[in-house]
């Protein structure tokens, strides 16, 4: 999970509040046009998890049937992994928060188009994130609850998958840092910083950013 900057909504929103209909009803091309404004954003990424969307459906962060009046607002939408017509994909994000969790608070969740995930998780080279280390009390339940209502940890297919992208980086992470006695600090920090602006369009974005960052074997 990493921030979001949202772009201006989708020109049909305006629409659909007006007519008051339901998600379901939400005509084909307008779903395009809200998917093509969610991409501007997320750059064809999860939402939460940062794999890339194959499966996928329009995600309400605060639910439909229990948030009616925000389901056609924008900044209650996001791209998330799965998708309920077919069958798998389902044990983390989304599907999974709106289905599996069970009860919570969505103000106990970070909204990555409010919040910076990465002040609040630290994703690990196993391929687990955790939260950070000395959070205030309230954003400790941020962290902790994000990570289990969203099964950020416990679904072995979303754990390896980022494991696997991590360990296919590992050599140059440590190339990288073994270079670090032999040039000027500046010029070593200026590597890096190449290495961290290439990986905004990678899959499993922060864990990445945070192996680069780290090099620690959490």
């Amino acid at each position: 999970m990493k921030k979001l900057k949202r772009p201006a909504p989708p020109a049909c929103l305006a629409q659909l509040m007006a007519t008051s209909c339901h998600w379901d009803q939400v005509k084909p091309e307008h779903r395009v046009e809200i998917w093509n404004s969610l991409d501007v954003m997320q750059n064809r990424f999860c939402a939460y998890c940062e794999c890339l969307l194959n499966r996928k459906h329009i995600e309400h962060f605060k639910t439909q049937n229990k948030h009616s009046q925000l389901i056609f607002a924008w900044d209650n939408l996001f791209g998330s992994c799965g998708d309920t017509t077919k069958t798998g994909g389902w044990a983390h994000c989304g599907i999974y928060k709106d289905h599996y969790a069970g009860s919570y608070d969505p103000n106990h969740l970070l909204k990555p188009d409010v919040d910076n995930p990465s002040d609040f998780l630290l994703f690990l080279v196993g391929g687990t994130v955790r939260e950070q280390d000395n959070l205030a009390p309230a954003d400790k339940i941020k962290a902790l609850e994000t990570i289990r209502v969203l099964n950020l940890n416990d679904s072995s297919s979303l754990v390896g998958r980022r494991k696997q992208a991590i360990k296919n980086q590992q050599a140059q992470i440590e190339a990288l840092y073994e270079l670090k006695q032999e040039l000027p600090e500046n010029d070593w920090k200026q590597l890096l910083q190449e290495e961290l602006n290439e990986l905004q369009y990678a899959e499993f974005s922060t864990a990445l950013v945070h192996a680069w960052q780290f090099n620690k074997q959490y």
